[in-house]
């Protein structure tokens, strides 16, 4: 996968990327993959330090999970989460889908690069496979 650098302030995907979901078939099993954005602000994280409120808080839950420490926060714009998990992909109902998921596992970065990098490295995807839900087997693809 050819080294990229998005980092964009304003928006936390590359254009080229056309949604947050992914599947890829493994023997007989779908593996699904859901992407997550963060607004990383380094203001509301210091007012919840403040008030004694960041340890309870999402953004302490990312930055704890991160694959490695914030060095340059000057550059960190948003947190990335990767979710992954196999399900049933012939369950349009939610409950059932949820039901049939299993083996799940999350992982956290703090550049979309590192993410893609990662994806393609454990499962070989590659920035055209994330497409809107929609196109994938997700049963709420019409909300």
């Amino acid at each position: 996968m050819a080294k990229t650098t998005y980092n964009n302030p304003y928006h936390p995907y590359p254009y080229e990327m056309r949604g947050q979901f992914a599947e890829k078939q493994e023997k007989d099993k779908t593996r699904f993959f859901e992407v997550d954005s963060y607004k990383y602000d380094k203001e509301k994280i210091k007012r919840l330090k403040e008030n004694d409120l960041f340890e309870s808080s999402y953004a302490a839950m990312c930055i704890e999970q991160l694959n490695r420490p914030i060095t340059d926060s000057d550059n960190v714009f948003y947190l990335y989460k990767i979710a992954t998990y196999y399900a049933d992909p012939n369950q349009d109902d939610p409950e059932l889908f949820n039901e049939s998921s299993d083996c799940y596992e999350t992982y956290y970065f703090q550049n979309i690069d590192e993410l893609l990098e990662f994806a393609n490295h454990k499962w070989g995807l590659v920035l055209s496979d994330f497409v809107a839900s929609r196109e994938t087997h997700f049963p709420l693809k019409n909300l």
